[in-house]
């Protein structure tokens, strides 16, 4: 048996327990719902992503204007016909308020955050708040039929 003459009882260990993780629990709900800012603007890619972040065959993919591909944190939309850079736009599929996902809706031309409502034009602009910025624009490169985004 121990003997120690500072024993907690019962009651005041598990009041103690519950006191803390409720505050842990705050701080997590706190800091999921924060809104982050960096003071430069840019997205930190995913630690997978290169300087070639994607790359697509333009034989197989992006064929008809507002096709677009999403993979990697990037998404490519071509934006007119011929395979120079000026004919597709490649955007960070992260949104600038929270870093949640952004998608695109081919069917409106725009770009939505399910996560918080942000929405953005068609050339990445916001158009909808709580975001406070656009969609990062990344550099489209064309090499013959190979299209790859630079981070």
């Amino acid at each position: 048996m121990c003997k120690n003459k500072t024993a907690m009882k019962r009651k005041e260990f598990i009041n103690a327990l519950s006191g803390g993780l409720a505050a842990t629990c705050v701080s997590c709900l706190v800091a999921a719902c924060s809104k982050e800012e960096s003071g430069g603007g840019n997205i930190t890619p995913n630690p997978g992503l290169g300087v070639n972040s994607i790359t697509i065959n333009l034989d197989s993919e992006l064929k008809a204007i507002n096709d677009f591909v999403a993979k990697n944190s990037v998404i490519v939309i071509r934006k007119a016909s011929g395979n120079t850079p000026a004919s597709f736009l490649a955007v960070s599929s992260v949104c600038p308020h929270a870093g949640a996902t952004v998608e695109f809706k081919s069917a409106q031309s725009t770009f939505s955050c399910a996560a918080h409502g942000s929405t953005f034009a068609a050339d990445g602009a916001l158009t909808q708040g709580p975001a406070t910025k656009g969609l990062t624009k990344l550099t489209v490169e064309v090499t013959g039929a190979t299209l790859s985004v630079k981070v």
